[in-house]
């Protein structure tokens, strides 16, 4: 009972380690944007690759994360996954072009599968408490942003911006060493398959499964969302002169609304009925789509419209990441069905959100209050309503 309770506690651990290098990486680095192209006597602008290249490896990697899990286990494929990760945070301090370049593609890699690992390290570990883990997870992943996004103005005041990415890589090789101590005391809950047989479990057949699609689409739509949001939103308040201070504050509040609903919603989907089911999906959805309608009625400089409309955007998208978050382990049957859907519906889902930055940004360019980026807003809240509340139909994908 006292090795159970060490294992329990050793995997918690873990699991609260990884989440905080999950989004940090990736967030931390623009704070810091305009000194490092001062550094390499480039525009900013020109760095903003830096930002979308995660994204980009994101979309090229997450539907083959499930091989490495096939192939090694889950256990050798995390640890692969975490030395990617400190090579990438290690080469971007060398302070150069091409190897800020080559470590944010690492780092890109490296994050894409642990993002799938992650829910099938969840399920493989503790099958029953899949909500409260996920929970946790997610927690600390906001946590883990939201604290570098803290200390990085201190830091960069007191030592210098490089300070920065000296903690960037010194965090990712504490969380190495820490992972390395508690693998080796876990036992393996997913085995390598034989070669033959790994090779013959291909991604086809999830792609061909039209229940995979619900949690593609759905997990698209928030992703679309949340990151055509983040990019735009601030460019809309101040088109409409909100000042710099309070598109701040709203921006702060945008990605802090989302740690109550990771807090509640796993717990909530293991607990409620049919009915209260329907009621946990329509009552975040209305919150986007009162959030869609307010953006008919934009023109106006009001701080107080503002902070509403982004404190309803922020709870419907972080409603929805974390409910399919969660129902990737909830609807499969082992980890290893569990990685393969979430890496085919990260794949798509992030093949979406790169799509929508660009035409956003368009449209900004040809009216930035016109009627048609409204009205796709309005209906990505209502096809990702329709999408979670069929795939709460679904008994179980495989």
């Amino acid at each position: 009972m006292a090795k159970k309770i060490e294992h329990t506690t050793e995997i918690l651990l873990v699991v609260l380690a990884i989440g905080i290098l999950m989004r940090s990486p990736i967030t931390t680095l623009p704070l810091v944007l305009t000194q490092l192209a001062q550094h390499l006597t480039v525009s900013t602008g020109s760095l903003g690759i830096l930002t979308t290249l995660p994204l980009v490896m994101f979309l090229l990697f997450s539907n083959f994360a499930a091989l490495p899990l096939a192939k090694w286990g889950i256990k050798p494929a995390m640890t692969v996954a975490l030395i990617l990760l400190l090579v990438g945070s290690a080469l971007r301090m060398v302070i150069t072009l091409p190897t800020m370049l080559l470590g944010t593609i690492l780092i890109g890699i490296s994050i894409a599968h642990l993002n799938v690992f992650m829910p099938a390290f969840i399920k493989a570990y503790f099958p029953l408490k899949i909500a409260l883990y996920t929970t946790l997870y997610s927690f600390s992943m906001n946590l883990g942003s939201a604290g570098f996004n803290l200390v990085t103005a201190p830091v960069v005041t007191h030592w210098g911006w490089q300070a920065i990415l000296l903690i960037l890589t010194v965090v990712p090789l504490l969380v190495m060493i820490f992972w390395g101590l508690m693998s080796h005391h876990l036992p393996e809950k997913m085995k390598a398959l034989p070669a033959n047989q790994a090779v013959r479990t291909p991604h086809r057949s999830i792609w061909t499964n039209p229940h995979a699609w619900l949690f593609l689409v759905t997990f698209g739509c928030q992703s679309l969302l949340n990151y055509t949001m983040a990019a735009w939103f601030p460019v809309l308040m101040g088109y409409h002169h909100l000042s710099a201070g309070h598109i701040g504050f709203i921006m702060a509040v945008y990605s802090l609304v989302g740690i109550p609903v990771y807090i509640l919603t796993p717990h909530l989907l293991m607990e409620l009925g049919k009915t209260g089911l329907k009621v946990l999906v329509a009552i975040p959805g209305a919150c986007g789509i009162i959030a869609g309608l307010m953006l008919f009625f934009q023109n106006t400089a009001s701080f107080g419209f503002w902070l509403t409309e982004n404190i309803l955007v922020g709870i419907a998208i972080s409603f929805f990441f974390i409910y399919t978050t969660t129902m990737f382990g909830l609807k499969t049957d082992d980890p290893l069905t569990t990685a393969r859907l979430s890496g085919m519906a990260q794949a798509g889902g992030y093949f979406m959100a790169a799509l929508g930055p660009s035409l956003y940004g368009w449209a900004f360019r040809v009216n930035p209050t016109g009627l048609p980026q409204n009205f796709v807003y309005v209906g990505l809240i209502v096809v990702a309503i329709i999408g979670a509340l069929r795939i709460q139909r679904l008994t179980k994908v495989h």
